[in-house]
């Protein structure tokens, strides 16, 4: 859910209800939708160790991308990151 929710979030989301909506939209990439009421449910049940587990997955993707970035010394000339 979580996954989802970052997800809708770079598709545009900014409630939980427009999470939802994209994810109904876009099921063949999320699967079936998550109401907004579980992942208000989902997100107030979120502890100090699952944020550390977010944090460390999120730090491991972004290594990741960057790396991955660092193998087109050209870059992406279409794409802009961070302004």
């Amino acid at each position: 859910m979580v996954v989802q929710l970052a997800v809708a979030i770079a598709l545009g989301a900014v409630s939980l209800s427009d999470a939802e909506r994209l994810q109904a939209h876009h099921q063949g990439l999320f699967g079936p939708a998550v109401s907004d009421s579980t992942m208000r449910r989902t997100l107030q049940a979120v502890d100090e160790q699952v944020l550390a587990k977010i944090a460390a997955v999120r730090a491991r993707v972004r290594r990741h991308v960057w790396s991955q970035l660092a193998l087109r010394p050209g870059g992406f000339r279409w794409l802009t990151v961070a302004g």
